[in-house]
């Protein structure tokens, strides 16, 4: 259970500190789409595995803890998908801008 809420709060903070390291760009609305776009993938991902994770313990003696194994694999993916899109982000698309 403290994995679930170390995992939650890695849940918490990692958006901030993706859109805190924005880089500084010519063109506002397209670095908000883009911005938009990885969260929305991240969060689409993590909504995902969550759904996964409750199917896959359907029937086991481990259901009623889903939530925190859910939480738990969503505080490694969701982080994972904003570094690699933040990545993407500030040497590909917005490389023109330094």
């Amino acid at each position: 259970m403290i994995f679930a809420l170390i995992g939650a709060v890695v849940i918490v903070t990692s958006p901030w500190i993706f859109l805190y390291f924005s880089p500084p760009a010519k063109n506002r609305q397209r670095l908000r789409r883009v911005n938009q776009t990885v969260l929305l993938t991240a969060g689409s991902a993590c909504a995902a595995l969550a759904w996964w994770v409750r199917q896959a313990a359907a029937g086991s003696a481990d259901f009623y803890w889903w939530p925190a194994i859910a939480l738990a694999y969503g505080a490694l993916l969701f982080p994972m998908i904003l570094l690699i899109g933040g990545l993407i982000r500030n040497f590909v698309l917005f490389d023109d801008s330094r």
